[in-house]
């Protein structure tokens, strides 16, 4: 059993995969310093107060700066890849600074291992949020680009994994009313991708309007077949697919996992635990539940689960027993050096 939100700390754009061959769930969210920090646990619910965790990478070299946001962690052949994005330059305001798509490369076949400079497969556009998936055997990528003063999702087709093509397409920009909540008219934004298969049918799940509304929320993109690359091929669904309930407010940038037997999916995402009318900077925080499909394969997630409700841990993880004083330890220790970490600035 376990409760959200999974740490009392701020965790935003939280990532989590499991791992079949290590028996490992492995997690990474934005970091607002120069430090990325890879989680890892057999248990879900432990991730980040009990689980192992360790900096995998450190802006500063290679052209980098911090901070990196919403990075992502594939594998493909051997190695794994995180897709996240950094500044261009170096400069005391975190924010000032534009954005682009970067790619770290695993040094061997265990992340913990660390990862390298990949690549900054197209340092012309001013984009953050991508995530991966494969169709029909060719490697694509989605992220959100601001065009005309709008952030917009744009899928790409890659020819490697470090490597992006000119194929490519803006498949959808804010235009419903849910979509363009307060604050978020003149300036709209959908973010926060992430690559859905169920059955026969592809999603792309994303988030609109800004991380700090109450907002927040999570939309649909479908793919209906034909040449990927193509908005005409993709169609959204009027209606969001989750929304703030519960207490919990600004739902979104959610990335899906499978349970260790494989038999359930599950949704990461970050909420803020109370309301921010006036959307000023605050925590944003991890937490996770069981989504479920209906009988034509739609994804079904109805409301935000509320805080401190104890949940059923993910089906097939396996029994692991530590005792209450060793579970206080290291999550405390997780925290802190967390906390302590991202305070340092290159």
């Amino acid at each position: 059993m376990f409760s959200n939100p999974l740490s009392q700390f701020n965790y935003s754009d939280p990532f989590i995969t499991y791992d079949q061959k290590t028996g490992y769930y492995y997690f990474i969210a934005s970091c607002q310093c120069n430090q990325l920090t890879l989680h890892r646990s057999k248990k879900v619910g432990d991730i980040l107060r009990g689980g192992d965790s360790k900096i995998i990478y450190e802006c500063g070299s290679d052209g980098t700066f911090g901070p990196m946001w919403a990075p992502e962690m594939y594998k493909f052949g051997n190695r794994w890849y995180i897709y996240t994005s950094c500044r261009e330059e170096w400069d005391d305001n975190l924010f000032a600074v534009r954005k682009q798509p970067l790619i770290l490369k695993s040094k061997t076949e265990d992340p913990f291992d660390g990862f390298e400079f990949g690549s900054k497969p197209d340092p012309s556009i001013f984009a953050i949020d991508p995530t991966c998936t494969i169709i029909d055997g060719k490697q694509y990528i989605c992220y959100s680009e601001v065009v005309e003063g709008q952030q917009v999702l744009v899928i790409r087709e890659m020819s490697d994994p470090l490597t992006f093509t000119d194929n490519k397409a803006e498949i959808t920009r804010a235009t419903l009313d849910w979509e363009l909540a307060e604050g978020y008219r003149e300036y709209s934004i959908t973010e926060g991708a992430f690559f859905l298969q169920r059955g026969s049918r592809l999603y792309i799940i994303y988030s609109a309007n800004g991380c700090w509304s109450d907002d927040y929320c999570l939309g649909v993109l479908e793919y209906k077949g034909g040449e990927i690359c193509n908005a005409k091929n993709w169609v959204k669904h009027p209606e969001p697919l989750f929304v703030k309930g519960n207490g919990v407010y600004g739902v979104g940038h959610a990335s899906f996992f499978t349970s260790p037997d494989g038999r359930e999916v599950w949704c990461a995402y970050h909420c803020l635990l109370k309301s921010n009318p006036m959307r000023v900077d605050m925590d944003r925080h991890t937490c996770i539940q069981k989504i479920d499909f209906d009988k034509n394969d739609y994804p079904v997630m109805g409301a935000p689960v509320g805080i401190n409700r104890r949940l059923v841990s993910p089906s097939g993880e396996r029994s692991i027993v530590r005792s209450p004083r060793e579970f206080e330890r290291r999550a405390a220790t997780v925290d802190m050096s967390r906390r302590v970490l991202c305070q340092k600035k290159k």
